[in-house]
Formats: C-alpha cells, structure tokens, sequence
C-alpha cells in the first residue's frame, strides 16, 4: 500500500506546471491608492508600486499588466495598459478615472517575460496581483468623455441618426446614450482596418468607411454588407458622402466614385484631368453636387456626377486650399481656407462676402468644421490669437464656451450643445 501510494504522488507532481514550482517575485503598493478625482480626469498623485524579484533574476525581467474591475478609465493614456519594472525595481502608473462609476477598483497583475520562464505555449501566469481604488466624481462645466480614448483630431467623425444614441467613428465605431460621457465600443462592426466615417441616411441605414477596405454599412446595426464593388483602389480616403439617393466616395489614389443605387456597383467620375485627390463632396437642396480637386478648385454637377463644371470663386472668398465647405440652410455655399477666411457665397451669382479673421502670430491659421445647424452656420477658427469656434448669427463672432483649452474640432449635438475635441481627448458639457 505504501509503494503504491508514493507512485501516485509522483505522477502527480508531474502533471504541475513548471512554471507553478518556480519561486515567485512579489509586487507591493507604495502610494496612490484611495484617491479622489474628477472623472475623466488624471488623479493628482501617480501610482506607485515595489517589484521584489527572486534571485538570479532581474527587475526589468518584469512588467505590469491593469485590468478595469470598476469604471472605464484609462492607464498611461490606454484602456488595455502596461508598465516596464525598472532597474531600480519600482515602477509607476498614471490613472485617468473613467465616467460611469463613483467607486472605481483596478487590479495589477505582476508578469515576467516569456523568455524569462518558459510555458510551453501555455498564457503566462501573474506572480502575484493587488488592488487599486479610487473616488470619482461629475465634473462642473466641461468634463472630458471616457470609453473612446483620445480620438483622431484628422479622422473623428460624430453622427446620430434617432438624436437619443450619439455614434463616434475613430478607428473603432463607439456609442454613446449620455451625450457624449461615455462612449462603448460598438459590437460586430467590420473593422478589418481604422473606421474614419461614419454617416447615417434618413432611413437610419449606418454606412461606416475604413482606412483601407472600403465602405460597409447595416440596416439594423447586427447585419453588415461591404458594398466597394468597382472601387479599385480603397487606400486612404479623401472624401465620403451618403445620402438616400446618392453615394460618393475618394481615395488618396483613387476616385471620386458615386453609385445610385446603394454601393452595388460605383462608377468613377471624369471631374478634372490634372487632379488625382477629390474632397468636401456636398449635395445642394437643388440637386447640384459640389467638391474640391486637391489644387483648391470647386468643381459642380448638375446631371448627377456625369459631367463637372468648375466654378471660378472671386480671389477675396478663399485665398488659398480650402479648408472646409458646407451648405447652409439658406442654400448657400460656405466656404472655409487657410489665412483664416471663410466665404459666404450664392451658388447662383457666385458672390456674396468673406471674413478674415488672420492676425500674425507665425502659425497656419485657418477655418475649417464648417457645421449649419438650426438656421446658423458654426464653424472653427483654428491657430489665431483667438481661435474658437465661431457663428455667422453671432455677426461672425466667437461663441462664448468658457472652454480653456485649444480646440481641434468639434461637433454639435441634437441639442444644441457642442463636443469639443482637443489634443488630450474629447469633452461634453456636464
């Protein structure tokens, strides 16, 4: 019986993992933990944390891994984040608190490298973990978003199709019911490469573009359909546009395209010989389709993209690339550029005025975000002295946000108030 007994705990010792046997380094907490802070915003004190690693065996041979157990902040700037043990054996963490929890916890999970301990293709086991709490709270004024990380100030686009749900294109396709607090990622979206549009027809049809496979879109939101057939090169898109009869479309290399019949098949347009980049496509109430050759030439057509006319602007209403274009509710055309300028101008007499808002400060000023909404026209101001966003109904002047930070872009929502998009992420009115 004793022989027999010996036998099953050897074969029981070898089917441990290795990696289980191995003495194991251990991780400690050394400030930061139970602090209070705004949400979305970066607690005042870092974290810190003490590594003691097993003889034989360097500090910088590990690393941090944090998982979110409460809030959906971010770490160092990431929602799935590491840090580097340093040689000194400590390391240290920024948390930037989310926005839909007042407790918030994380977990810290201490790691070695792989080729530290082997584990026979097996996922690495943590040496050792500990928690992390935190306190937050609403904001007062502007408060920064949370779930979206810091969207592209070049590739961000915000639609909305039933005014309730807010949906953000940047690379991922995230919605928002909050108005803009928090943003999660949508389920189920194609996204073999970066989402960088997203636009809504008036049927509620979602239609999203990629950086590099084209255009997909859903009826429900569950259900998607590429429709990128006769588009030859889908690389870096220029220029997209969706409305219920009309689709058009441009690449970096390629294009413009338009289809009229829901992306079944796209056809490219003969608009200029001696442009290769097409941009700002825009439909007017009156039929007319519009957009810029990438030498700062508006081009129209009124037979639905079979010929282009192009339309010569006085020199005064753009005085270089444009920047941004837009059509008004009066159905006027409005025209933004570098120096600063934007343009107000009758599509039928080609005239109309122009505002400068240049003041020299050695920096590329310009206007762009070129928004109508609610019988005004808002747009941005970018790089002056007093950059902000502006309103023709203001008498062509800024609006008063009381937002301290430089704005890249920004959005209007149903109800009036703005998203802001600056360099650390984007923010709402709380």
């Amino acid at each position: 019986m004793l022989s027999l007994m010996a036998g099953c705990k050897k074969d029981s010792d070898k089917e441990k993992d290795p990696e289980s046997l191995l003495p194991k380094a251990k991780l400690s907490l050394t400030g930061g933990d139970k602090q209070s802070g705004i949400y979305g915003e970066k607690l005042a004190n870092e974290l810190s944390f003490k590594i003691t690693h097993i003889e034989g065996k360097r500090p910088e041979q590990y690393y941090l891994e944090f998982a979110f157990v409460q809030g959906n902040g971010m770490i160092n700037g990431y929602t799935i984040p590491q840090s580097n043990v340093q040689q000194d054996s400590t390391a240290k963490a920024i948390w930037q608190l989310g926005c839909n929890s007042n407790a918030q916890k994380i977990k810290v999970y201490l790691y070695a490298y792989p080729n530290t301990y082997t584990n026979n293709g097996k996922a690495s086991v943590p040496q050792d973990s500990i928690e992390v709490q935190a306190t937050g709270t609403k904001p007062v004024g502007w408060g920064k978003s949370c779930g979206c990380g810091v969207p592209d100030m070049y590739r961000t686009q915000v639609t909305t199709f039933d005014s309730k749900t807010l949906y953000l294109a940047s690379d991922k396709l995230y919605s928002s019911t909050d108005g803009g607090m928090n943003w999660y990622e949508v389920a189920g979206v194609p996204k073999w490469s970066s989402i960088v549009g997203a636009q809504f027809n008036t049927k509620g049809w979602l239609y999203v573009l990629t950086k590099t496979d084209g255009i997909f879109y859903s009826k429900d939101l569950k259900n998607w359909e590429a429709i990128s057939n006769g588009i030859l090169d889908k690389r870096d898109p220029t220029g997209f546009m969706v409305k219920d009869d009309i689709l058009m479309v441009s690449f970096y290399f390629d294009g413009p395209y338009i289809t009229t019949n829901n992306g079944f098949f796209w056809q490219k347009m003969l608009v200029s010989t001696s442009s290769q980049r097409f941009s700002f496509f825009n439909k007017h109430a009156d039929g007319s389709l519009y957009l810029f050759d990438d030498w700062g030439k508006l081009f129209r057509s009124k037979d639905t993209g079979k010929t282009w006319q192009p339309i010569l602007l006085d020199y005064g209403y753009y005085l270089s690339q444009p920047t941004g274009f837009s059509i008004g509710a009066d159905g006027n055309l409005y025209v933004g550029a570098d120096d600063a300028v934007i343009a107000q101008v009758s599509p039928t007499t080609l005239k109309g005025t122009a505002k400068r808002y240049y003041q020299y400060n050695g920096t590329s000023q310009s206007v762009t975000n070129i928004q109508p909404s609610n019988d005004d026209v808002f747009y941005l101001v970018r790089a002056t002295p007093n950059a902000g966003i502006y309103s023709m109904k203001n008498n062509w002047n800024k609006v008063e946000l009381n937002f301290s930070k430089t704005i890249s872009s920004f959005f209007i929502k149903p109800d009036g108030n703005f998203l802001l998009l600056s360099t650390d992420g984007l923010y709402y009115r709380n």
